[in-house]
């Protein structure tokens, strides 16, 4: 096995094979916005898109700035990928997300019941306990039937298939293995926030970005 990709795990989804199939199906400048730790890692090694953005030091911001995205460019599918924890601490962005329900918004939660990041795997997020995310997404007003639980690969391509083709928003929540661990170390994203920044802002404006829009 090449060591530049994590150890498999053949009875539970990783994080890094589904993020790649993922990246692989984008063909129409799909802008993706990766959470904080080894989400936005994944998504760097699976491959660098300039449509890509890379959230760093802070939690729970992958949903917010997706959905602003999302709203500025109705034309724009926009993906948002976070982890339980950090859909924990940005948790009130679900509602929003149901009040103005962008068809063109996926967010995908990716569910290991641990913050792997900053708890270094050992400190339990309440999604593995007390607080159902699919429930909740539900709750926010967001279709019931776009609100997707997966634990396969298979369950996995069918719902990111619908989520790219099928108006929104999509809520999909992945369980994932755990621990993700690479064997080899992940390999970490080059830019610093403001260079992330810069260079994503350009290549939305590029497209026609539209500054502005409603406030929850």
């Amino acid at each position: 096995m090449n060591s530049d990709n994590p150890a498999r795990n053949t009875k539970v989804m990783n994080r890094f094979d589904l993020t790649s199939r993922l990246v692989a199906k984008l063909k129409n400048e799909e802008a993706v916005i990766g959470g904080i730790g080894n989400t936005n890692f994944d998504l760097w090694a699976a491959g660098h898109r300039p449509q890509n953005f890379y959230m760093l030091g802070s939690m729970g911001l992958a949903f917010p700035i997706a959905l602003g995205v999302a709203l500025a460019q109705p034309d724009r599918r926009v993906f948002a990928l976070e982890g339980d924890g950090s859909t924990l601490a940005g948790l009130g962005v679900l509602s929003t997300i149901g009040r103005y329900a962008p068809p063109n918004l996926v967010v995908v939660v990716f569910h290991n019941g641990v913050y792997a990041s900053c708890g270094n795997g050992l400190v339990p997020t309440a999604a593995a306990a007390t607080t159902d995310l699919a429930a909740v997404a539900r709750a926010c007003g967001i279709n019931p039937q776009h609100v997707v639980v997966v634990t396969t690969l298979a369950e996995a391509r069918k719902a990111l298939s619908a989520a790219l083709t099928e108006p929104g928003p999509w809520v999909i929540l992945a369980h994932i293995e755990h621990p993700d661990r690479w064997t080899g170390g992940r390999p970490l994203p080059r830019h610093d926030l403001v260079e992330t920044a810069v260079a994503f802002k350009r290549e939305m404006m590029d497209r026609g970005y539209r500054s502005g829009g409603q406030a929850s």
